[in-house]
């Protein structure tokens, strides 16, 4: 790869990671108090646990995310918005840091969901590959 490809390249995901964080945090509405994930919503490693926060982080994503997303991850107001397969394009830290803090015109959730439920819509997006 030259260095002109390598450039276009990096621009190119840099402004995905942007654009998919920014519209991450920018579509919800979710608070600490009513986001939905419960509890209980953080990273699990067991079987059963692993079951509960996918389902736990689908009802955040449906309650804070799906007015920009759809209901499907296939995008309402764009390309951009598309992230049915974000977690091929982005690590799991990648887009815990593009929700919490936002960024390229998206605010950060940081202050609208608590640190489990970002790890868990984290988790379950980085799984969309």
């Amino acid at each position: 790869m030259n260095s002109s490809t390598k450039a276009r390249f990096a621009g190119r995901a840099a402004v995905a990671a942007a654009l998919i964080g920014a519209l991450l945090a920018g579509c919800g509405s979710a608070s600490k108090d009513n986001a939905g994930a419960g509890a209980g919503a953080g990273t699990g490693t067991d079987a059963g646990n692993t079951t509960t926060v996918a389902a736990d982080a689908e009802k955040l994503y449906k309650k804070s995310c799906v007015s920009c997303h759809g209901d499907q991850l296939e995008g309402r107001i764009g390309p951009s918005t598309n992230l049915t397969k974000v977690g091929g394009k982005l690590s799991r830290d990648q887009i815990a840091t593009q929700i919490a803090n936002g960024g390229n015109g998206m605010p950060g959730f940081k202050g609208k969901l608590n640190e489990a439920e970002i790890g868990s819509l984290s988790d379950w997006l980085a799984a969309k590959k």
